[in-house]
């Protein structure tokens, strides 16, 4: 096992650091109660670092700091499920399954982060009939505060008083702060064939037919191009493998249109660290790149090749989810345009627009309820103080009682996330009964519990 004193470490995007008095890299389960038994000892915080693909302080600690990068090996694959280590890359995970034609019904767009990780912070796809990837999850074994194994599945109750509460609801999206996940089983299905249909249309027209697309295509997601009015559209639906064999009859994705894809990160780079010296570039980069990489195009893929891609420039994020019901999700996004536009603030594309369906995890944001999310992004800053515009999308976020993606920035009190949140007394609760000296809490996941 590694272990190193003193550590310094920085997240993926450059805004969040810490220097930990101890970091470990265990390689075996009896490894990883081993630290877990140190922590308990001697009153230290543990946090697992993962791939460092969030980008609020969720990872940080001055005490321990576990990576699982020499945990993540295949357990098994069966017909219809997959079971790894928790420290797995989700692209690894993928080419496993790709090699077994399986897949999930939906994938979030990254696939740096770790299994557990990816799990812990609610990540999600986009169409209103899938959930989040915790959905997935059959079963989970984890090391708790005490040493001890816990293994959980969908049957799983802990009483409490007078209640008995489901763990698997907890520890689905669990922030890191029930223990240390070392194994998870997730649901699969065969490997499946998209055709996606991507177009531009103008800001108002998408947002008199954004719930429409959501409802008539299984997958659906925009970006919305800030400064530009237009909103890139795209809408993916099924189609069988024969369609896929000889997709060069049903695509219309050029040549050219394939290259500039190749060259999108090196050619923007530049141009992104640029306009964070002079944001008035903004809008001219945002219309540009309109312009020259998302023309219209029809592609056929398969499930990974068409919801999954590589992102390789840094940036920090800010995802919120609003309820679809009475329109408030529209009034929101209408607002965050109209009042971004009339500002000197800037935003660079994309503005990720994108729906998921409701849940049973406690801290989703999508618990029980169908949800659109509005997510922004600053590329190439690194600075750990808010950037002025994502301040600006966080005050309109707040007057729709929107909620938070635990693993992005944002600023709500404990008061506001209780509000948010209806299960997140339960949780509290639960929480502090498997882990009730707080070996896995930090100061931020102190201040919501």
């Amino acid at each position: 096992m590694i272990k190193e004193e003193n550590y310094s470490w920085n997240n993926w995007a450059g805004n969040q650091s810490c220097i930990a008095e101890n970091y470990f890299e265990p390689e075996t389960e009896e490894q990883i109660i081993e630290i877990v038994c140190f922590a308990e000892k001697n009153k230290k915080k543990i946090r697992v670092i993962g791939s460092g693909h969030s980008f609020s302080p969720i990872a940080i600690s001055n005490e321990i700091l576990v990576s699982l990068k020499n945990y993540r090996k295949l357990i098994s694959v069966g017909k219809d499920s997959v079971t790894c280590q928790g420290g797995m890359y989700l692209h690894e995970l993928y080419t496993i399954l790709k090699a077994n034609t399986l897949s999930f019904p939906n994938f979030g767009v990254i696939n740096k982060q770790t299994v557990a990780g990816a799990l812990a912070t609610g990540t999600h796809g986009s169409g209103l009939k899938h959930r989040s990837l915790s959905a997935q999850i059959e079963r989970l074994r984890m090391i708790t505060a005490s040493g001890d194994l816990l293994e959980i599945n969908k049957e799983t109750i802990l009483k409490i008083g007078n209640k008995n509460l489901n763990i698997l609801e907890a520890a689905s999206l669990s922030l890191g702060s029930l223990g240390i996940v070392t194994e998870i089983t997730l649901k699969c299905e065969p490997l499946f064939y998209l055709k996606s249909e991507e177009s531009v249309i103008e800001f108002d027209e998408f947002l008199e037919s954004m719930d429409d697309y959501a409802k008539r295509y299984e997958y659906f997601k925009a970006w919305w191009f800030p400064h530009t009015d237009k909103v890139y559209l795209f809408r993916a639906e099924r189609v069988e493998k024969e369609q896929y064999s000889e997709k060069s009859k049903w695509e219309n994705y050029t040549r050219e249109q394939k290259d500039r894809d190749l060259q999108i990160d090196t050619l923007t780079t530049p141009l992104f660290i640029k306009s964070n010296a002079d944001p008035s570039l903004i809008p001219e980069i945002n219309a540009y790149c309109l312009d020259y990489f998302f023309t219209p195009r029809t592609k056929i893929g398969n499930s990974f090749e068409i919801l999954v891609h590589d992102e390789t420039i840094p940036m920090v994020v800010s995802e919120y989810g609003l309820p679809i019901p009475d329109g408030i999700h529209k009034k929101a996004l209408k607002e965050f345009r109209d009042t971004l536009e009339h500002t000197e603030h800037k935003v660079h594309f994309p503005v990720d627009l994108r729906y998921t369906a409701a849940e049973e995890s406690w801290l989703s944001p999508s618990y029980q309820k169908d949800t659109f999310y509005i997510g922004m992004c600053v590329r190439e800053y690194r600075e750990k103080k808010i950037h002025p515009s994502m301040q600006l999308f966080f005050d309109v976020m707040k007057k729709y009682n929107a909620s938070p993606n635990w693993g992005k920035l944002s600023d709500l009190s404990k008061s506001e996330l209780e509000e948010r949140f209806p299960g997140i007394n339960d949780f509290r609760e639960l929480r502090n009964n498997i882990d009730p000296k707080g070996v896995f809490l930090n100061e931020f996941i102190k201040s919501i519990f």
